[in-house]
């Protein structure tokens, strides 16, 4: 994929310096090349001389006397407020770099206000893992306590770090999320998956400004995710057609490469509905007898119904040995779970994880297994796209 040329245009060198420095030593430094300004008339001066530039950013002072002059590439004003959403496009001065390039990603993405002919979506923002709509994962088990949720931060976080744009789901009853993002206060009300129920329950469209105020960045993570129900009883009360309407909301909405839904244990109705739309399931195990026993009556049991509710949704299942030997769990568990070798894969085990003040992230060969789960969704897409 070619760099997307970014001008920005500010007279405090400083300021331009420390963006510069962040992009190239990020994982933006792979799809944006940056160029720096401190005047309108150099910005205008490299035009004319014919330089390539996809979308300005500019501070007031310079931004209409440069939109005049930028002959249709878009042009963002760099505000000292966050944004109004009054139309014009915005990206506040004093948020944190993470969420400056992730907001400029977005503006990229939903083409608001961007002119179709240079609109950057068209320049592969849109589908870094190869696709124009959003990948959906769904990491699932059939018994409890087999570290779902570490599965799914590090496949969001493996694919932020790789530079895909990736969206964290917690859609447990019981959301315990708040370990890992080290905040334990609770979200002000009307946020997150409780707001965007709503809006689904109500069957009205969800809008870019509307899944802006229910997400959140982790700039450790590297990636967005939703805050969870506010109310539990919003959880309990989830019905199938739920699932999959916030599911869709978010996919839809928010362009990104990547959703990862971190669901409950179990195989309800309303389960099974969200997880056959899913493009792959990463079925949970760790090395317990209950729990490979369970996994195993499971898998017999979708793969009987593939006439019935379940379709064809074992052919989407790729089990995942969570912790212990490669060469025992990797190879066992799938002859155990009646899936074949190459459904299989397998996550070491961390030991540092039992002391409590251990970074969850720690782990840098637990998030590389992680980015070769990640590379097995992205050939599903592949493989699901070529076949129509």
């Amino acid at each position: 994929m070619n760099k997307l040329q970014l001008a920005v245009a500010v007279k405090e060198k400083e300021y331009l310096r420390r963006l510069a420095d962040y992009i190239r030593g990020s994982v933006y430094a792979a799809r944006w090349q940056i160029t720096a300004f401190t005047s309108v008339n150099s910005c205008k001066q490299y035009m004319k001389q014919g330089f390539s530039i996809d979308i300005i950013v500019a501070e007031r002072e310079f931004a209409d006397e440069l939109r005049r002059a930028a002959q249709g590439v878009p042009v963002v004003l760099l505000s000292d407020r966050p944004a109004s959403g009054e139309g014009e496009l915005e990206l506040y001065r004093y948020q944190a770099l993470p969420q400056f390039m992730n907001a400029l990603e977005r503006i990229c993405i939903d083409g608001a206000g961007i002119e179709r002919s240079v609109s950057l979506a068209a320049n592969g923002l849109r589908g870094l893992a190869g696709t124009e709509r959003t990948l959906v994962a769904a990491v699932h088990s059939a018994a409890g306590g087999v570290g779902k949720t570490t599965v799914a931060l590090h496949l969001a976080a493996a694919a932020g770090a790789a530079g895909m744009r990736a969206c964290y789901v917690n859609l447990e009853c019981w959301d315990t999320t708040r370990v890992w993002f080290g905040d334990g206060r609770r979200e002000e009300a009307g946020a997150g998956l409780s707001d965007l129920l709503y809006l689904v329950k109500s069957g009205n469209a969800v809008t870019r400004e509307q899944l802006e105020s229910s997400r959140r960045y982790n700039a450790v993570l590297k990636c967005d995710y939703m805050p969870g129900f506010g109310n539990p009883e919003d959880r309990l009360t989830l019905g199938g057609e739920d699932y999959v309407g916030l599911a869709a909301a978010i996919s839809s909405s928010g362009g990104y490469d990547l959703l990862v839904l971190d669901m409950d244990a179990g195989w309800s109705e309303a389960q099974v509905s969200l997880l056959r739309k899913v493009d792959l399931v990463y079925e949970v195990v760790r090395n317990d007898r209950s729990v490979i026993d369970k996994q195993r009556q499971a898998m017999s049991y979708i793969r009987q119904d593939s006439e019935g509710r379940c379709g064809d949704l074992w052919k989407r299942c790729l089990l995942v040995c969570n912790g212990g030997s490669r060469a025992v769990e990797a190879g066992e568990f799938g002859g155990m779970t009646g899936l074949p070798k190459e459904s299989t894969a397998w996550l070491p085990e961390v030991p540092e994880w039992r002391s409590q003040g251990c970074s969850p992230l720690a782990s840098s060969s637990y998030l590389a297994a992680a980015s070769l789960l990640v590379k097995r969704l992205m050939s599903e897409g592949d493989r699901r796209r070529a076949a129509g």
